[in-house]
């Protein structure tokens, strides 16, 4: 029978080697770029302001260090500030970027938590960096947003009335858990161990009493866009409840607006709402001066492409007065797309109004008498109607009626409601026009391979799959984290390139 040496690594036998730190970094990698770019090109002064250690107090661990090894340790898709630490104990890459300098896991978590405003900056001087490598073209951007549950229960979300209720239920709870305990003690029926998970049982309910009530006190009713109640959250009242891909979620919107040239991210932000849209105007305003302060040459007119999340006559007038050009599709834009010319439906654009009548002729010149005004899903606009003896006899009674009923057993005619977003000669309605030409929807289809893959490098390949920290200001820090180290990522060609040239 053949013999084989036997390694002693089975054995759990260590190994004593007098390792060089700096050469584990090697050149063409991307922990070698990030020592390079954040010690030597990337200015961090603006974290010496936390501290106050100059004359007493123990030296503290130098942000740079701190902040080297939370990219790295992202990059390896590890999130929580104990992942990273564990990842400085036992990995050589990361004991390289931090000179073997040991440190608590609380130490990364409040440098995590406490510089969100610092990572603003720090973002800004990355882009400066990237632009510096000639990979922000500055003329055509994408907007999206990555919806991802935060550090919040969704049990915990209701309006006043909702969580009242659910403060009820709790303290309903608590009596009849304390009335059946006394029942089986009284009998001698308990358990081992039962006073033990009856003591935890009231403590968990003790604490989601505690929690709610206090939240009652202090806090108002939380109010939406149109003034009515929406339901706030007692863990993070600052994150929103919202549809994701992965049904409905409680936590934040990562919004990035990438550059079209080579997807750097130009701007970042974790918005707490279920409306990304409403946000456009700030986000297009800290865009440009990211892009000012980053050195990135002006353009006299840049384009936006956003998807219908965007699409408002509120957010068209705001691109518009800033001189940008926006595309922007309704929610029915790729419907329309789909449908040939004889399928194709009629929308209000193919109404004509009659101002001296208030009334609108459909495309076969029946009226469609005014009906005042109504509400349909929280917007006002006003209805007009079409008569039913009409639209029964019409010849294009399929491409008007949307409807799977015999023509016969339809009861009202035609409704059009005539919104802010579909009143003619509105920007909206310049823009649905816009869009259906051949030039537009070519510009426009890049907006998927613009903003998609960076998404999918951040939550895939990066592991981002929710956000661990609780209030906007602290997720938008992390979020920011990240789009840093996406744009670096980025710049892993270039700066070997520059390199091997020097």
């Amino acid at each position: 029978m053949a013999k084989y040496r036997r390694s002693d690594v089975e054995s759990g036998q260590g190994l004593l080697l007098a390792i060089n730190l700096k050469e584990q970094l090697l050149p063409g990698t991307f922990e070698y770029m990030l020592e390079d770019i954040i010690t030597t090109k990337i200015d961090t002064s603006m974290f010496d302001r936390k501290y106050k250690n100059d004359h007493t107090g123990a030296s503290a661990v130098p942000p740079v260090v701190l902040l080297k090894l939370i990219l790295y340790g992202y990059s390896k898709g590890c999130m929580s500030s104990r992942g990273i630490w564990e990842l400085n104990k036992n990995n050589i890459i990361a004991k390289a970027l931090t000179g073997d300098m040991d440190m608590h896991w609380t130490t990364i978590a409040d440098f995590i938590s406490g510089n969100s405003k610092e990572f603003g900056e720090v973002f800004v001087k990355v882009l400066t960096y990237c632009n510096e490598l000639g990979l922000v073209g500055g003329e055509t951007f994408a907007i999206d947003g990555l919806r991802l549950p935060s550090n919040a229960s969704i049990e915990m979300s209701g309006t006043k009335k909702q969580l009242e209720k659910r403060l009820q239920m709790y303290r309903r709870m608590a009596q009849k858990h304390v009335e059946r305990h006394i029942k089986k003690d009284e009998r001698g029926e308990l358990e081992e161990g039962a006073k033990e998970r009856f003591e935890q049982r009231q403590k968990y309910l003790d604490q989601r009493m505690q929690k709610i009530s206090s939240f009652l006190e202090q806090r108002d009713e939380k109010l939406g866009k149109c003034g009515q109640e929406i339901q706030s959250n007692v863990t993070d009242n600052e994150s929103a409840m919202m549809h994701s891909g992965k049904g409905i979620i409680q936590g934040y919107i990562g919004i990035a607006v990438t550059d079209k040239n080579n997807q750097i991210i130009v701007n970042a932000e974790a918005v707490g709402s279920a409306n990304e849209g409403e946000h456009l105007a700030g986000l297009l305003d800290s865009s440009k001066e990211n892009l000012q302060r980053a050195g990135v040459k002006e353009i006299e007119k840049r384009t936006i492409l956003a998807d219908s999340n965007y699409f408002s006559e509120e957010n068209l007038c705001i691109c518009e007065q800033r001189g940008i050009e926006a595309l922007i599709p309704d929610i029915q834009h790729t419907r329309r797309r789909a449908q040939s010319d004889e399928r194709k439906r009629y929308e209000v654009e193919d109404f004509i109004y009659n101002e001296t009548g208030n009334y609108y002729q459909c495309p076969q010149g029946k009226t469609l008498a005014s009906k005042g005004t109504t509400k349909l899903r929280g917007g006002e606009g006003k209805m007009y109607q079409a008569s039913l003896t009409n639209c029964r006899v019409c010849p294009k009674f399929s491409q008007c009626i949307r409807t799977k009923k015999d023509r016969t057993q339809i009861n009202q005619g035609r409704k059009i409601m005539i919104t802010k977003s579909n009143e003619p000669g509105n920007l909206c309605a310049m823009m649905r026009r816009k869009l259906s030409t051949e030039e537009c929807q070519q510009k426009y289809s890049f907006r998927i391979q613009i903003a998609e893959p960076v998404f999918s490098n951040i939550a895939y390949c990066k592991g981002l799959n929710r956000f661990t920290l609780r209030g906007k200001q602290k997720v938008n820090g992390q979020w920011q984290l990240y789009c840093m180290l996406h744009n670096l990522g980025k710049c892993l060609p270039a700066y070997t390139e520059e390199r091997k040239k020097a």
